[in-house]
């Protein structure tokens, strides 16, 4: 008979947990515009590369997806991510092997990866057995590790662009690591990166197909939005990342990184924790310095926490799990609390009212008329989500529009026709008139009437409200397709 240890039931348990809360609640924006990018396979996409949408292929078909079904997705990769978790705690952290996979399945951010269906599912999936792989090559001198090395991390690539980061970690410990000066002189670690090149090729491809657009929205795009030098940047990242990992975590880990810095300058660092470094503190040096003059997304750094929680794990005792546990039972309180009860009106455009706005908006529409928002994709995504709204993004009014530009839309059909304009207003907690509207709404239009706004109440509280326009004789701009 099997045993299983304690540990192990443990994470079952809290992982099955995490399933049943991820089917009670509403798919949130993030989640519809994937499956938006599901209903359009493609090589990649504009945002982002393909992993996720190709995952979501199923879900996708039903209209609208259930919510257990999207859920189940990033369960099935979190469970990937754990089993490859384990591997690496019991070659890393071999005196406790079990409280280390613990110490990162409690936080918060393993918990966002298990209930929302994100990119960081898949990259995180394939980015913790690339590690594997890696491990076995650096530190056990296995060199055929290399070959599926590089295929799982060409696999991360597809699913986010900060895989990038698997491969400068690689490089620096090439440089750093005797045995890694010496495998350069051998076929392996350059057929792991062909076998990359390989599983990246449908990245590559679509760019290549599209003037490298996605490419360019991730680095020049991200360039022309930072606002320069800004201590609060990175203070807004060190927070984000107090929450999803919590304090006790990220003290240790930051700890440990910077004890280690002396250490590595004289090459006095183990071959095991530089390995964990290479893979946890090199990449968060890169965010840090880039949180400075831009905003770092708070999911940006989880794939450094794989080798952060097990590099903490090695070098603390008990205590740390015991205590991070406890951190996180009262941020997952707060937040269950919040997000099924919602007492405090964040002003939030995530988490609420998506489904009575979809209700409320086909209740509102005449017939042959369609709907339009011009926020980035959110409200689009979600009117989209059950196939019962006609629905278009800000490219109607001939603005930017992320994937939504990509899909072959014949904007001069919507000539003359009638559309009703959402504009998502999360700060405002009231059913007074719209207003004006938005300027670039205008020139779109032939005759604009005002609407009662759209609003979304939890018992006699309204929590979210879209101001509301009715477009007459709609106007493509000048240059749009089909014009």
């Amino acid at each position: 008979m099997i045993r299983v240890e304690r540990w192990a039931r443990v994470l079952v348990l809290l992982q099955l947990v995490r399933l049943v809360v991820g089917a009670l609640f509403e798919i949130v924006p993030q989640e519809a515009y994937y499956l938006f990018y599901a209903r359009h396979p493609a090589l990649s996409y504009f945002d982002h590369p393909g992993a996720l949408a190709w995952a979501l292929a199923l879900p996708a078909r039903l209209h609208p997806p259930l919510p257990i079904a999207v859920r189940l997705v990033p369960f099935l990769f979190a469970a990937v991510t754990l089993a490859g978790v384990a591997r690496l705690a019991r070659r890393l952290v071999p005196a406790a092997p079990g409280p280390a996979v613990l110490l990162l399945a409690t936080t918060g951010a393993f918990s966002v990866l298990t209930v929302v269906a994100l990119p960081d599912a898949p990259l995180i999936a394939a980015w913790t057995w690339a590690l594997c792989f890696l491990a076995d090559a650096f530190l056990d001198g296995r060199e055929r590790a290399w070959l599926p090395a590089g295929l799982c991390a060409g696999l991360a690539f597809d699913s986010k662009y900060t895989a990038a980061f698997l491969f400068l970690g690689a490089g620096v410990l090439l440089l750093l690591l005797p045995r890694g000066r010496r495998v350069l002189g051998t076929p392996w670690p350059w057929l792991g990166l062909l076998a990359a090149g390989l599983a990246t090729a449908p990245v590559w491809i679509w760019n290549a197909q599209h003037d490298w657009a996605s490419f360019l929205y991730q680095t020049a795009g991200r360039v022309e939005h930072a606002r320069g030098l800004s201590p609060w940047n990175l203070l807004g990242l060190l927070a984000s990342q107090a929450v999803l990992v919590l304090p006790p975590l990220l003290w240790v880990w930051g700890r440990e990184a910077v004890h280690a810095v002396p250490r590595m300058l004289r090459g006095a660092l183990p071959p095991e924790e530089l390995f964990l470094a290479a893979f946890s503190f090199v990449p968060a040096l890169v965010l840090l310095a880039v949180s400075l003059g831009a905003v770092v997304k708070p999911n940006w750094p989880l794939p450094l926490w794989v080798a952060g929680a097990l590099w903490a794990a090695r070098r603390s005792g008990p205590w740390l799990l015991r205590w991070n546990v406890v951190a996180s039972a009262l941020v997952h309180a707060v937040v269950l609390v919040e997000l099924f009860a919602y007492p405090v009106r964040l002003g939030d455009d995530t988490w609420v009212g998506w489904r009575s706005l979809r209700e409320q908006t086909r209740a509102r529409l005449g017939p042959g008329e369609f709907a339009f928002s011009a926020d980035d994709y959110k409200t689009t995504a979600e009117l989209l989500l059950d196939g019962t709204v006609e629905a278009y993004g800000r490219n109607l009014l001939g603005q930017p529009a992320l994937q939504f530009d990509l899909v072959g839309l014949d904007v001069g059909a919507l000539a003359g026709r009638t559309g009703l304009f959402l504009d998502s207003d999360p700060r405002r907690f009231d059913d007074g008139p719209s207003g004006p509207p938005p300027a670039a709404l205008v020139p779109r239009c032939a005759r604009i009437e005002e609407q009662s706004p759209l609003v979304v109440r939890r018992g006699e509280r309204i929590v979210r409200r879209f101001r509301a326009w009715r477009c007459v004789g709609y106007r493509p701009p000048r240059g749009a397709p089909g014009l």
